[in-house]
C-alpha cells in the first residue's frame, strides 16, 4: 500500500464500507499523506460523489434505525463521531421520517417486542429490568422506555 497514490489509498478505505468524509480524512492522516494532497483528494471524491457526508448519514440512518433498532439519538451520536454535521445527521433522519416513513417510536416498540419474547422465561421483575437495560445501551429516553414496557405489559395482560 505504500506506493498507492493518496487518491487511490482513499478509494481502497472506501471499498469496504461507505464513510464520512472526516473518516477519509482521519485515515489519510494516519497513512502520513500530506495535508495539501489529503484536501485536495477529498475534493475530488465530493466532486465525484463517491464520498457525501448527506448520504451517507441517510445511508447509516436507515441502517441503524430499522436494523440494529437504534434511537435517533444514539444514531445522531454516533454520526457526530464519525465526523457528521448535526445538520446534515438531522436532515437525514427528517428526511428518513418523512420521504420513506420510517419512525424511530415504531423501531422502539418492534425492537422491545423482539427482546420482550427473548426474555420470555423470567420473573416479570427481572424481565422489565434487563428489557430497560438493554433499551437503554440503544440510546432511548427513560419515558420512551417505560412507556413501551408499559404498554408490553398491559398487551401481555389483556
Amino acid at each position: 500500500m505504500k506506493n498507492l497514490s493518496t487518491y487511490d489509498q482513499a478509494l481502497r478505505f472506501l471499498e469496504f464500507r461507505p464513510r464520512s468524509i472526516a473518516e477519509v480524512r482521519r485515515k489519510l492522516i494516519q497513512k502520513g499523506q500530506p495535508s495539501s494532497e489529503i484536501e485536495q483528494v477529498i475534493t475530488r471524491l465530493v466532486d465525484q460523489r463517491i464520498l457525501d457526508d448527506a448520504a451517507f448519514a441517510r445511508q447509516f440512518a436507515r441502517t441503524k434505525l430499522l436494523g440494529a433498532g437504534a434511537s435517533r439519538f444514539r444514531v445522531a451520536q454516533e454520526l457526530a463521531r464519525k465526523g457528521v454535521a448535526r445538520a446534515i445527521v438531522d436532515q437525514a433522519i427528517t428526511d428518513l421520517q418523512d420521504d420513506e416513513g420510517i419512525d424511530a417510536s415504531a423501531a422502539l416498540h418492534r425492537v422491545a417486542e423482539k427482546k420482550w419474547k427473548s426474555l420470555v422465561s423470567l420473573d416479570g421483575f427481572t424481565r422489565k429490568r434487563r428489557l430497560y437495560a438493554f433499551l437503554a445501551r440503544r440510546g432511548f429516553n427513560p419515558d420512551e422506555i417505560r412507556s413501551a414496557i408499559d404498554n408490553l405489559v398491559a398487551n401481555r395482560s389483556a
